[in-house]
């Protein structure tokens, strides 16, 4: 009867233990690509769609948002900054605009990333992101490639800004491995978006 209770109670222990992860790390779908201000933001990397989620323990990096939009004073350059701080090991891209509102609807070349953002940054447009990668156990780090990607604006109005990206993307300590994307999507409206939850 003891041998019985045990393998119940651990089968139910395994069973929490799946659901907790699942929890934690949900698959997703990539929201629509709309252009209303409705603060979304999506990609597929690797098979995988990554969207923004607010931190709740583990994060990336130091944004308490899953997304922010933010830049200089004289938006001589911007940046869209994603994170899902709510899965177990995260997700991080920096998306970095140069001249951005000066230059408004239209399509961007991407640029050769230097993987730094802020003013440490290249002034050119370019993304770079870091994925979790189970072969090292650690965080994988991928850049924009000279010219072989692009930004998509597709609306630049009334605090709303919403395009696509596309194009390929180099591991920073192995440039001979890269990762190709084509639907990543962001629709933001620069007013509500701070307010704005990512659960």
């Amino acid at each position: 009867m003891k041998t019985i209770i045990y393998i119940l109670s651990l089968i139910t222990l395994m069973s929490c233990s799946r659901d907790s992860e699942n929890t934690k790390n949900p698959t997703f779908t990539l929201p629509p690509e709309t252009q209303v201000g409705a603060n979304t933001f999506g990609v597929t990397i690797n098979g995988k769609v990554y969207i923004p989620r607010d931190p709740t323990g583990v994060s990336v990096g130091p944004t308490a948002k899953g997304m922010i939009f933010w830049g200089t004073s004289d938006n001589s350059w911007n940046e869209i900054e994603v994170v899902d701080g709510a899965s177990s090991v995260g997700f991080k891209m920096i998306i970095h605009l140069q001249n951005f509102y000066n230059l408004g609807i239209g399509e961007y070349i991407l640029k050769q990333s230097n993987f730094q953002n802020g003013i440490d940054s290249t002034p050119n447009n370019h993304i770079y992101f870091k994925i979790w990668d189970s072969n090292i156990s650690n965080y994988a780090y991928y850049g924009s490639i000279e010219n072989q990607g692009k930004i998509n604006n597709t609306r630049h109005s009334n605090g709303i800004i919403s395009g696509n990206f596309s194009g390929k993307f180099v591991r920073y300590d192995n440039p001979n491995e890269s990762i190709t994307i084509t639907d990543g999507r962001f629709d933001i409206n620069t007013v509500t978006l701070s307010n704005h939850p990512f659960p």
